[in-house]
């Protein structure tokens, strides 16, 4: 019996480290305060496989992919579980779309939910392949976000 409780608790743990293990807190660029980052989840840009990510810095959630983002449909946005696409506020460059008009409400969607989508549009130069999307696990995301706020 005291095996199976052993066995028990180390793979609770495993599963809780694989968790937090998704989103990681480590210092922003310069050196001011710090970022919470989701790993790095594959979709196609409509030409080839890339990668998108979700940083979370305290005032602004942001979507950042290899391949250049295309704002001109204003179909960017991100889901959490079944609530309805929040579009992007802007592109802050080439690669990265900003939410920060509703960072409150999209960290506390964070928070509550499972998955994370995000819809994103590539390559405004070539003809338009449509939109594609990365999904997220939100599992981990409150534990970390937690220690995004004791970060200096």
């Amino acid at each position: 019996m005291r095996g199976i409780v052993q066995v028990a608790l180390v793979s609770s743990v495993l599963v809780a480290g694989d968790a937090l293990a998704e989103w990681s807190v480590s210092p922003g660029a310069g050196g001011t305060g710090c970022v919470l980052e989701s790993s790095a989840e594959s979709l196609s840009d409509g030409y080839q496989v890339t990668t998108a990510r979700i940083r979370v810095d305290g005032k602004t959630v942001s979507v950042s992919s290899p391949s250049v983002l295309d704002p001109g449909f204003n179909d960017i946005g991100l889901a959490v579980d079944q609530e309805a696409l929040l579009p992007m506020d802007r592109v802050a460059d080439p690669r990265t779309a900003v939410f920060e008009s509703r960072y409150e409400s999209l960290v506390d969607q964070f928070k509550r939910g499972v998955r994370a989508r995000a819809q994103l549009r590539f390559w405004p130069t070539w003809p338009a392949t449509g939109p594609h999307s990365a999904t997220f696990s939100l599992i981990g995301f409150t534990r970390a976000y937690a220690q995004l706020a004791g970060c200096r």
